[in-house]
């Protein structure tokens, strides 16, 4: 049996483009000789629609949309299985697959449980559903089911399923990246496919959508557990992977798990049967791949720069300006853009005061030379002179703090901004997560922008990412010395973060144990770290809330990003 699964970067609310997508990838599988193509979750309208999934002309669109896919498959001897949300007759909206043959949707299967953490909120908007899905096909039936996205993480679907016999499990899935989680989803559905003792095909979106990252890496597992075929990373693929289902058969007869577990199991959901008599494609032999994971490094660069294409891509935009201070910050985000952009789509502007270094200088304009993009030199030290003399005659005790600090900050934004309104770019902040996590930025400075592509890195993965690109390209792409010079916002005399700060590589630990891993003060502390620094650092998170809140837009790489993921009120007391 031949599968096809198609690993796409739908757009939400393009039906037009989404549903030409979806008819050439039926028409590649078809090509191919798949028995089944197999389409992510709700890719014919694009994942997350959010609040337009409560908008009737939406959802009419997305009925439009599926007629005119299966009108398509009309001469077309493959099943086809699509994602979509589904309006019923009485009203309620489910997240639903349907299963596709020459014109006609044979059935539907409902996600049964319904994810409502982190960035998902699926009860705001779908139903449950109450039904199980088998699908027969072949002369000599192969009996496949369904699941979508989060039901696979539970097991008794699952279970179900093997109960029934299943020789396929398809589960269908928008799984946003963060680092880690491909692992951990690995594991998972290979433990549902050793104790089912079935086959598992897992079909993941790919690409970008506002602040998640969708990395695809699609796969089949064996009964065994074994990878069959893996899809690549971050790219849009059709992943052809043949299976033999009669081993499913063989193994049951060797292993009596599932046997055994109907004497004191049962199938309590409703089970809905449909059936499709065609050939099948006469598999000659399965080769299991062998999975190399590639290096953290990789896959976040990889996930970065795809937020970034996409998130310009599909909204027509092309050109991002960069406020390039000669730091590593705005050096990374120069460029993950020009990797996701083009060279000649980004424009970085150095921006001085007296506070600012020859160094710095030189750092920021090499660093533009090595990635070959414009470089324009604005000195905002007049500016800023005449807001100082204006500041002394209007405070009588004035005298330099950190107002006078953050105002620096705030004219290179109004700068990016008026080239942003003047020749058509958008601005990318150049914040990072520990910098905003305990608010060492200036809201409204260089918080500012359109787009914030480092916004969930860690300091210290800032610095990881960056010499990994070095290390990679074989060259000094950014500077060394941005890599080696001490951490500085120059917008005093001599200024350095750890005036300010505990080193970036206490901090981090601590930021990671009580936003990641939610862990207490004191539990943070018997991990090894002062009690005092710890406190300093929690209070100053739940300070920097009102900052967080106003930040831009930035993509999601770890497991509690400042969206969706941390929901904290701004007045508290702790």
């Amino acid at each position: 049996m031949r599968l096809a699964l198609a690993q796409i970067n739908p757009t939400v609310g393009d039906f037009t483009g989404n549903t030409k997508l979806i008819k050439e990838y039926i028409d590649k599988g078809k090509t191919q000789g798949a028995d089944l193509v197999i389409f992510p979750e709700l890719s014919l309208c694009g994942y997350f629609p959010e609040d337009l999934l409560l908008r009737e002309d939406f959802l009419k669109e997305t009925q439009k949309a599926l007629e005119e896919i299966i009108s398509h498959t009309q001469k077309v001897d493959t099943v086809v299985v699509l994602g979509y949300p589904k309006l019923s007759g009485e009203g309620f909206l489910y997240n639903a697959l349907g299963v596709i043959y020459k014109g006609k949707l044979l059935g539907e299967y409902y996600k049964r449980f319904l994810p409502n953490y982190g960035v998902f909120d699926e009860y705001r908007y779908f139903k449950s559903g109450n039904h199980l899905l088998v699908l027969e096909i072949g002369k000599k039936p192969v009996k496949v089911g369904f699941l979508i996205c989060e039901d696979v993480w539970h097991p008794s679907l699952a279970r179900e399923y093997a109960l029934l016999g299943i020789d396929l499990l398809v589960v269908i899935n928008a799984s946003p990246y963060e680092v880690g989680k491909f692992e951990r989803k690995l594991k998972f559905v290979t433990a549902r496919s050793t104790d089912g003792l079935y086959y598992t095909a897992y079909v993941n979106l790919v690409g970008g959508q506002d602040s998640l990252v969708f990395d695809g890496r699609s796969f089949v597992v064996s009964p065994q557990g074994k990878v069959v075929k893996l899809a690549k990373p971050f790219e849009e693929e059709l992943l052809i992977a043949d299976i033999d289902t009669s081993a499913v058969v063989k193994n049951r007869l060797k292993d009596q798990r599932v046997k055994e577990a109907t004497l004191c199991e049962r199938v309590l959901s409703e089970v809905k049967t449909v059936k499709v008599e065609k050939g099948l494609y006469q598999t000659a032999e399965v080769k299991e791949g062998n999975y190399k994971p590639p290096s953290v490094e990789e896959e976040l660069f990889k996930a970065l720069v795809v937020g970034i294409r996409d998130y310009f891509r599909k909204q027509g935009f092309k050109r991002a300006v960069i406020g390039l201070s000669g730091g590593i910050d705005s050096s990374l985000v120069a460029v993950l853009a020009t990797e996701a952009l083009g060279r000649e789509n980004i424009l970085g502007v150095y921006m001085p005061t007296v506070f600012n270094s020859t160094q710095s200088y030189e750092d920021a304009k090499k660093l533009a030379q090595n990635l070959g993009i414009e470089f324009r030199v604005i000195e905002i030290e007049p500016f800023f002179e005449r807001f100082e003399s204006l500041f002394q005659r209007l405070f009588e005790d004035w005298k330099f703090d950190t107002a006078d600090e953050n105002i620096q900050a705030r004219l290179r934004a109004n700068i990016l901004f008026y080239i942003s309104n003047k020749e058509g770019y958008i601005v990318l902040s150049t914040s990072n997560k520990s910098e905003s996590a305990v608010g060492y930025t200036t809201i409204y400075g260089d918080m500012a922008g359109g787009f914030a592509p480092i916004k969930d890195l860690y300091k210290t993965w800032v610095y990881r990412l960056a010499r990994w690109y070095n290390r990679v390209k074989g060259k000094e792409v950014i500077p060394q010395s941005v890599l080696t010079k001490p951490p500085s916002a120059e917008l005093r005399p001599n200024q350095r973060d750890q005036d300010s700060l505990p080193p970036y590589e206490v901090l981090d630990q601590i930021l990671i144990l009580y936003i990641e891993e939610g862990l207490s003060k004191e539990e943070i502390a018997r991990r090894g770290f002062d009690l005092q620094t710890v406190e300093r650092v929690i209070k100053m998170v739940s300070v920097a809330e009102y900052k967080r809140k106003q930040a831009p837009l930035g993509i999601k790489v770890t497991k509690t990003s400042f969206d969706k993921d941390w929901r904290m009120p701004i007045v508290k007391k702790l």
